[in-house]
């Protein structure tokens, strides 16, 4: 038996509004699209893969292929932040290092208040790149954020677009990271992680709960974040720099050098030009063809039969109970009785 040996089928975008197309009868094989067609099929076919994102659709299973991970430094004096490409230090990447969201590393000499070079030590500096975002453990129990405008790999230092606002002394914490992570459209699991990578899962609040905190903007009140409570607004900026807002329960963190790790769904990225690729998985494709081919049959007044039904409910069916999360169930015997 003679197989391709390859697993790479995709589909673009003008594909999937052509497959549309022939799938209402609007397009013969030969058939050429008009270009207004098909800006107005592609914006309904983002339209409809924005709906359909995240995990509070109709599908079951988690939609695995947007699920990331991200970081958040934490400051003494915040107790609400902005998660997202505008936002706080959300951390999403690292030029330098692949593979994880943040890189840290420790002062070798103590930098005094407006020290705007800061030394890690000779062979430590490899982490860093010119244009990273930085964030600098202070004396103060706080931190500080800046941009790293230079590296000196033989002098084993750092240089920062801000001086210090206040000392820093050798041993403290020097984070950095090169992109900041999407919005988040849900959390799905956040845990505080010490700097030995010990963790502490949070708990989650719901507004009432987080609102009746009755010291939770307090500055006087700084200890680790016990809970989090989390909502994925659009900001100001726009979808495309939009920023989700999460809220500790503290006035602040007690404790800098610690994270709230975080996994998060993102949105789906869009369809911007002829040949992207959806992201979504291969068992969504004929879903995608037959979801658009239903929204845009009204436009071109075709006629959506009991067949064209079928073929639609069927793709949907299978594609949505794909990639389905495994659970774990406990049952505690008579669990229920006083």
């Amino acid at each position: 038996m003679a197989t391709s040996g390859t697993y790479s089928f995709t589909v673009n975008r003008d594909e999937i509004i052509r497959e549309a197309l022939l799938n209402i009868g609007k397009l013969d094989v030969y058939g050429q699209i008009d270009p207004i067609e098909t800006t107005d099929c592609a914006r309904k076919l983002n339209m409809m893969v924005k709906t359909w994102m995240g995990r509070l659709d109709y599908a079951p299973g988690l939609k695995m292929w947007t699920r990331q991970r991200g970081d958040l430094i934490l400051s003494a004096s915040q107790y609400q932040y902005n998660l997202g490409p505008t936002g706080d230090n959300w951390c999403g990447g690292v030029a330098a290092v692949p593979g994880v969201t943040y890189a840290s590393d420790q002062l070798s000499t103590g930098a005094n208040g407006a020290a705007v070079t800061l030394f890690t030590g000779v062979g430590s500096t490899s982490n860093f790149t010119s244009g990273d975002y930085c964030v600098v453990q202070l004396d103060t129990g706080d931190s500080f954020s800046t941009t790293i405008t230079g590296v000196n790999a033989g002098a084993g230092s750092i240089t920062i677009a801000a001086g210090l606002p206040s000392s820093a002394s050798a041993g403290n914490y020097v984070y950095n990271y090169t992109t900041k992570g999407q919005r988040p459209l849900e959390i799905v699991t956040a845990i505080l992680v010490d700097n030995t990578q010990n963790s502490v899962p949070l708990d989650y609040m719901t507004l009432q709960t987080y609102e009746a905190l009755p010291t939770k903007t307090s500055s006087a009140y700084t200890s680790d974040p016990t809970a989090i409570y989390y909502e994925a607004q659009i900001g100001n900026n726009g979808p495309s720099g939009a920023n989700g807002v999460l809220y500790i329960d503290c006035g602040g963190a007690s404790d800098v050098t610690k994270q709230i790790h975080i996994v998060y769904l993102r949105p789906v990225q869009d369809f911007n030009n002829p040949l992207d690729n959806p992201e979504y998985p291969q068992e969504w494709y004929s879903a995608l063809c037959w979801g658009l081919s239903k929204q845009i049959a009204p436009m071109f007044n075709a006629p959506w039969g009991p067949v064209m039904e079928e073929c639609y409910q069927e793709a949907v069916t299978f594609a949505r109970h794909s990639n389905t999360e495994v659970s774990e169930i406990y049952f505690q015997p008579n669990a229920g009785n006083p």
